[in-house]
């Protein structure tokens, strides 16, 4: 019997959790009815986990898109892409191409393909929400036939919802979980990154998600937070339990500089059964 491919993000993304995905999913409840990601970015931890019901969400509609054509018709995106030449010129020109004037199947590969030939992978917009990456100069594939299909297997049951983290989570229920990633608190240089929208995650954001963290924890449901390791974290967070994580930030141009320390926020007891070496 053929053995089924594990998904793997079909993007690259600054923060992904690519490299810990497999020790977060640890960390998570043995069990619960819907499975709540609000920021997905990368779809790291979605695509390990690989819950039976799920909804996620983010304001970047173009990278929702994406997942919505990987699940809907993989094959479709995949034709489209397979006619884009990876030039400079051609770059460019797709580039400029506003992504609402496109089909889904369109927008979705154009939305790989820049990301697969522009400068280190990196998502990135203007204030005008406009993708503003120069071109990489990279001969690599653009997709893995496989992997799609494993992807779009995975995102058979997930819902999507382009919306801010709040109204994503509106209907979470006492037997839901919500894993919550959003862009970082500032640690200093290319951790920093935060321009995946034309909106940018501030303090006072961080603030908010933490006000809402306490409130759904009111309401007896659980959740995860994942943050940059800095005193004004886990000033906001304090009272709740903060698992050290060990990260990488491959967006980095300098190697040595790719370590990250981090937390992961949750408000339940931890599985005894996580390999992790976190306090209980």
């Amino acid at each position: 019997m053929a053995t089924m491919t594990k998904p793997k993000p079909f993007v690259k993304w600054a923060g992904g959790k690519q490299g810990i995905a497999t020790k977060l999913v640890e960390l998570f409840p043995r069990s619960f009815e819907t499975f709540f990601e609000p920021f997905i970015g990368g779809g790291s931890v979605l695509l390990t986990l690989k819950p039976q019901n799920a909804v996620v969400g983010d304001l970047n509609d173009w990278l929702l898109d994406a997942y919505q054509a990987i699940r809907d018709d993989w094959k479709a995106v995949a034709k489209i892409l397979d006619k884009l030449p990876n030039t400079k010129d051609d770059f460019l020109r797709i580039r400029s191409i506003q992504p609402e004037k496109l089909d889904r199947v369109h927008r979705a590969a154009h939305f790989i393909y820049l990301n697969k030939t522009c400068f280190r992978g990196l998502f990135r917009v203007n204030r005008s929400g406009v993708f503003n990456v120069p071109y990489g100069a990279y001969q690599r594939a653009y997709y893995d036939a496989t992997n799609l299909k494993a992807a779009a297997k995975a995102l058979e049951h997930v819902e999507f919802r382009h919306t801010d983290f709040e109204l994503a989570i509106g209907d979470a229920k006492t037997d839901d979980f919500i894993y919550f990633d959003p862009p970082y608190h500032k640690l200093g240089g290319y951790s920093d990154f935060n321009r995946y929208t034309r909106f940018q995650f501030r303090e006072n954001d961080h603030l908010r998600l933490a006000a809402l963290c306490r409130e759904l924890n009111e309401r007896g449901i659980r959740w995860a937070v994942s943050n940059s390791d800095t005193a004004f974290i886990r000033e906001i967070f304090d009272g709740f339990n903060l698992v050290p994580i060990a990260n990488r930030r491959e967006i980095n141009l300098k190697s040595q500089d790719r370590g990250i320390d981090e937390l992961l926020i949750v408000n339940y007891r931890l599985p005894r059964s996580a390999t992790l070496p976190f306090p209980d």
